[in-house]
């Protein structure tokens, strides 16, 4: 551990992401991106803190080898974390017009399976008579929330499918 106190701040803010609701998982994902920032902040700064630049001498090499590495590995791993967490707000918070009728279909939004994207909004048609059902801004919200629901019910799933593979491994 490279810096306890804020990597346990992590491991919180983490565990409160992967059990967030449809309600608060953008903000946990805003407050999440913003301790990874700092994580990698202080990763960044680590090597000019410990003067590895200024080690000198055979018996060091390894240490300061191995140093390196184990930082590059942590930006490299919250990188990996910060790039998955925005990608993941950003598919609640900015839906195109096309990937709101995508979500609506999918999703069989209020019954309908045929929503269409128009020039005044997202349209549905039911028996050949044009229902303007939602406009776009409003199916850019719904779809956000459509698809928070679904990332929460899939995390829970597999949260369960982990918890009962681990009771599963631990009682064999």
């Amino acid at each position: 551990m490279l810096f306890p106190e804020l990597e346990d701040k992590l491991r919180h803010a983490r565990h409160a992401l992967d059990w967030a609701t449809s309600d608060n998982i953008i903000e946990l994902c805003k407050q999440y991106l913003a301790l990874l920032a700092e994580y990698r902040a202080e990763l960044y700064r680590l090597p000019d803190t410990l003067g590895i630049n200024q080690w000198s001498g055979s018996f060091l090499w390894e240490d300061v080898c191995s140093v390196r590495k184990a930082v590059r590995a942590a930006i490299e791993n919250t990188t990996r974390e910060r790039n998955g967490t925005e990608a993941l707000l950003l598919s609640f918070t900015s839906v195109s017009g096309y990937e709101a009728v995508e979500t609506l279909n999918g999703q069989k939004y209020k019954g309908y399976d045929d929503w269409e994207l128009r020039a005044g909004g997202v349209n549905g048609f039911q028996n050949s008579h044009s229902l303007s059902r939602d406009v776009t801004a409003k199916s850019g919200d719904t779809s956000g929330l459509l698809r928070r629901e679904e990332h929460i019910t899939r995390s829970a799933a597999s949260a369960r499918l982990s918890a009962t593979m681990r009771h599963g491994i631990c009682s064999a």
